[in-house]
């Protein structure tokens, strides 16, 4: 009998939905991305992924979950990237990137997997320098949107 309610039990249970990110480049191409994994100023796996900003003198972190679309800035050299975070609710917040100066983003999509970087620094030749690279041409992610998992 247990053999039966432990078959019933697996046949009857749902599947945990897949965490989506439509990701937007900068070319205009629109990619979605199942179980994404972020690191740099976004981290962890999504949905549990937290963005780091600072706001003026505020430094902060806020779920993923909270986040309904991310939108990125003119990149400036050796400057915080500028980002508009529209949250579920609706609301707008003018923030900058914490402490890294670069997202990555990993997850699989109808082409397989992916790995995305913002600024993507292998796209310039490798030079040997002192200063700091300039990686304004080399931006690829526009936008990141968080749709509604439904639950």
């Amino acid at each position: 009998m247990w053999i039966m309610n432990l078959f019933l039990a697996l046949f009857l249970q749902t599947p945990v939905p897949a965490e989506k990110v439509v990701v937007g480049l900068t070319d205009g191409e629109r990619i979605v991305v199942e179980n994404p994994e972020f690191s740099g100023f976004i981290q962890g796996r999504s949905p549990a992924a937290v963005l780091t900003y600072r706001r003026d003198k505020l430094h902060g972190q806020m779920p993923a979950n909270a986040i309904s679309r991310i939108e990125f800035g003119k990149y400036q050299k050796g400057k915080p990237i500028a980002i508009t975070v529209t949250l579920r609710s609706g609301e707008t917040l003018q923030v900058q990137s914490e402490r890294h100066d670069f997202l990555t983003l990993r997850g699989k999509t109808d082409r397989g997997t992916v790995l995305i970087k913002h600024p993507d620094p292998v796209s310039v030749p490798l030079k040997l320098t002192t200063k700091k690279p300039n990686r304004q041409k080399d931006l690829t992610i526009q936008y990141l949107e968080f749709p509604a998992s439904s639950e």
